[in-house]
């Protein structure tokens, strides 16, 4: 009996590498010192208190997006079950099995909707009345491409499993001779 095992991990996008991040900030913090250098030989030197405020300000909010781009799905489809586990950025997780047999993948609104609606895509797994949405967290042009992926996933799982029933124990026949 061969056991069908997939797995696929979801992930944010997040362009700014650490090292990018390092010199959006030496750079910022150049031009607050050039900006405060100015105002402190003119007399106002209170700005520079803003200056390293506003620095301040944006470092917190690039430390509080790269926390964000910590958060994970990661997606294990058997021939019995597909386990979705939603790992936040704090590293708690949270599990929702679902039957492979039953899952249905949809993309909802089916059509893509129009940007000024603000309204997105989601990727729905349902099975048993309970839906859990898959990458909530990605770009909208994501979205269609990973519902198509779910789907194929499930898909082959299925196929294991049927290929795991009609193996040699299943396709023989008890009769007697």
């Amino acid at each position: 009996m061969t056991r069908h095992r997939e797995t696929m991990t979801i992930w944010p996008y997040r362009s700014l590498s650490p090292r990018g991040f390092a010199l959006v900030m030496i750079s910022l913090g150049a031009l607050a010192f050039c900006i405060g250098l100015g105002f402190f030989l003119m007399g106002a030197w209170p700005v520079i208190g803003f200056l390293g405020l506003e620095l301040l300000v944006v470092w917190v909010a690039f430390r509080m997006n790269y926390r964000a781009a910590r958060r994970r799905q990661h997606l294990t489809a058997t021939s019995q079950q597909l386990t979705i586990e939603n790992v936040s950025p704090a590293g708690d997780s949270q599990t929702t099995e679902v039957p492979t047999a039953w899952a249905q993948v949809e993309l909802t609104p089916r059509d893509e909707p129009e940007i000024r609606t603000r309204q997105r895509q989601k990727v729905v797994v349902r099975s048993h009345g309970r839906a859990t949405e898959i990458g909530g967290f990605l770009h909208p042009a994501e979205t269609p491409k990973l519902a198509r992926e779910v789907g194929r996933m499930i898909s082959r799982a299925r196929a294991a499993a049927l290929s795991d029933d009609d193996g040699p124990a299943g396709s023989q026949l008890d009769t007697p001779r």
